[in-house]
């Protein structure tokens, strides 16, 4: 079964923390596997391409950096990849995108798989049921308002909001609850990761965390700590 890692975002892109990254390549058992970036969630194919090529410069893995010329190239590097990295930026077009292209059959058929999908902020969305987003959010009077709920490709059964630490987003708090699964607030420089029904965390900041509301337990909010495996 392929392994789920969903980061919640990068608090600051000016400064190089991949240990994320590092863990993620790991993942594949392989000594130099073959990583597959997508940009599809941004608005700047070109930017983020460049922006992950330097987050990943010190690690060792073959790197392909998806561009508009690739549209029709989908599940062949889908093939190709040990672990693809799905790049944030507004989860309902990346979503749409996806559904529209049928890359959303290709990733349920790679699933059964020893591949890695990974995502940040949008691209950590993508794989969930639902999750918080932010794409017509705005900003009045030092608070972010009017995040709502996204449907995505359902590919794991969970929702999500990325970003748990921003203020405004304790609305996730209520909205999981409109639906019947776990449900996890990430927030930046953390992750998550989905090996069948084990989560594990990995934090790039001591201080941000990662929390688990199980439904089994009328959505109890769960802290996970890093070095402990949950079932």
């Amino acid at each position: 079964m392929a392994v789920y890692v969903l980061i919640g975002g990068k608090s600051n892109t000016e400064i190089k923390l991949n240990k994320i990254e590092q863990h993620i390549l790991s993942l594949t058992n392989k000594d130099k596997p073959n990583l597959l970036y997508c940009p599809y969630a941004s608005n700047d194919y070109e930017k983020s391409n460049k922006r992950f090529k330097e987050l990943v410069s010190d690690l060792s893995c073959d790197l392909y950096l998806m561009t508009e010329h690739d549209y029709d190239r989908f599940d062949e590097l889908l093939d190709w990849c040990d672990c693809i990295y799905i790049g944030g930026g507004s989860s309902d077009d990346l979503v749409q995108l996806f559904k529209s292209k049928g890359y959303d059959k290709s990733l349920i058929k790679y699933q059964n798989t020893d591949k890695v999908y990974a995502g940040i902020s949008a691209g950590a969305m993508l794989y969930t049921v639902a999750a918080m987003g932010d794409k017509y959010a705005f900003f009045d009077n030092f608070i972010t308002s009017n995040y709502k709920m996204v449907d995505c490709l359902g590919l794991i059964d969970y929702t999500i909001c990325p970003h748990y630490q921003n203020e405004g987003l304790t609305k996730y708090n209520s909205e999981l609850k409109k639906y019947s699964y776990n449900a996890l607030g990430i927030e930046d420089d953390t992750c998550v990761i989905i090996n069948d029904n084990n989560l594990s965390v990995i934090k790039e900041n001591k201080s941000h965390s990662v929390y688990l509301f199980d439904y089994n337990d009328d959505y109890k909010m769960i802290p996970l700590y890093e070095g402990i495996d949950y079932e």
